[in-house]
């Protein structure tokens, strides 16, 4: 507090010698004051400053005496010393070619949110040692926070930190262990670069959302940031949009041999509207290499549900709906079928409905996967800890109390297809954006 920065100016002497913890910001704005005009100008602007904060109770009456006396001797040495020559640079000039040096500030933008949820769980297979069926609740708690750059035309470079594990569909920490610190690891790290209006690219670990369309988290959880490069390209049409999507996933990194296993995929789909109808419809297909090794799939991530390593996945996707005032409604599906598989478990199918209307939103979705439709470490946790091998509903809410806070409730209702297990998941959530 004793010398700011060259650049904002000296410190009026009566704030150096009384260094009080609410007069920091004052500190701050005198040395802008100092840098851009004459000293009797800052002083003056000082005294107003310190009556202010007098009134609104930031410094004492004996601590506004104190500095207001201070003030005034400082003015006082400032009147018997030679007057400097006026600078022909205006106040304005000043001003423009300080926040120039600000300029990187308009490059990055901070986005992020913290939701607090509370979660009860029932699943039949969960005993106590009385072997009673034991329910679970839980608080539970996620954070997020990124940085976005555009350090040159057309190029975004971005990274996020998220709480949570290592587990690629979760970033979730739940509350317990005594108080202990939650862990915090990187979310995403990415460059992408747009070449036109029409194609770009990205490459490293990212949201795949602008990269690939999917209706349903039936195939990929909504946590899931996959590692590897994708590329788009839009093209109007008299339709709407038709759009050809594709990229290279890294699975997993072998030191012992170069077949790493990896997955590809292209996607071709159309956007159309029609007055207040509009809707989507995409054909995907997933080829997975490599893939029958053992660690491929991490076990501690996978559900343990597929009874085969080879997949070959083809999806059709698709969404209609309409516009309404105040609102809009679709229906939603996913198909999957893996061609690939030596096994007959090998199809699932999503369908159901979205609503939104105002500040509500609403959806339903019923889902049913075979065991070998895909692979079982992707899929959504929730819903049966992200097996296959079972089939279940969702419904779900939320009401946006404003731009920044949202509440929601989600309910699953899920079994095995195989076993007699069966769950019943319900959170509640409260989401903070940023």
């Amino acid at each position: 507090m004793k010398n700011l920065p060259a650049r904002l100016g000296p410190m009026p002497k009566f704030l150096a010698r009384n260094n009080k913890p609410g007069l920091i910001c004052a500190s701050a704005l005198l040395g802008v004051c100092s840098a851009i005009a004459t000293p009797a100008f800052a002083n003056e602007t000082t005294m107003q400053l310190i009556e202010i904060m007098r009134d609104n109770g930031s410094i004492s009456q004996a601590q506004y005496d104190q500095l207001r006396a201070a003030a005034v001797e400082d003015d006082r040495q400032m009147q018997t010393q030679p007057m400097q020559q006026a600078d022909s640079q205006s106040i304005e000039d000043k001003v423009d070619a300080k926040l120039a040096k600000f300029d990187w500030a308009s490059k990055v933008k901070l986005k992020g949110d913290i939701r607090l949820r509370y979660q009860y769980g029932d699943n039949s297979t969960r005993e106590n040692a009385a072997g009673n069926n034991v329910s679970r609740s839980r608080g539970r708690v996620r954070y997020r926070l990124g940085i976005i750059t555009t350090p040159l035309d057309n190029l975004e470079v971005g990274a996020g930190l998220a709480s949570g594990g290592s587990d690629p569909r979760s970033t979730n920490q739940t509350f317990g262990d005594d108080f202990s610190s939650k862990g915090i690891n990187l979310d995403y790290a990415y460059a992408q670069y747009e070449f036109n209006d029409y194609l770009a690219a990205i490459a490293g670990k990212f949201k795949f959302k602008n990269y690939l369309w999917v209706p349903t988290d039936l195939i990929w959880d909504g946590d899931i940031n996959p590692e590897g490069v994708s590329a788009r390209l839009n093209v109007d049409n008299g339709l709407g949009t038709s759009f050809v999507n594709g990229g290279l996933w890294v699975l997993n990194e072998f030191g012992s041999n170069s077949s790493d296993p990896y997955l590809y995929y292209g996607q071709l789909g159309q956007k159309f509207s029609a007055g207040n109808a509009f809707g989507t419809l995409a054909g995907t297909y997933y080829g997975y290499e490599n893939t029958a090794q053992d660690g491929t799939f991490n076990p501690d991530y996978s559900a343990g549900t597929n009874t085969d390593d080879q997949f070959g996945v083809v999806n059709v996707s698709g969404e209609l709906g309409t516009k309404f005032s105040g609102g809009k409604a679709s229906l939603i599906g996913d198909y999957v079928l893996n061609t690939e598989t030596d096994t007959d478990e090998d199809t699932g199918f999503a369908f159901g409905a979205k609503v939104g209307v105002d500040k509500w939103e609403f959806k339903y979705i019923y889902a049913d996967l075979d065991a070998n439709a895909v692979p079982d470490t992707f899929p959504d946790s929730d819903r049966m800890g992200g097996a296959t091998d079972m089939k279940g509903h969702e419904v779900a809410g939320s009401y946006a109390l404003n731009d920044a806070v949202e509440l929601g409730l989600d309910y699953y209702n899920t079994e095995r297809k195989s076993t007699d297990e069966d769950e019943q998941i319900l959170q509640a959530d409260l989401l903070v954006s940023f």
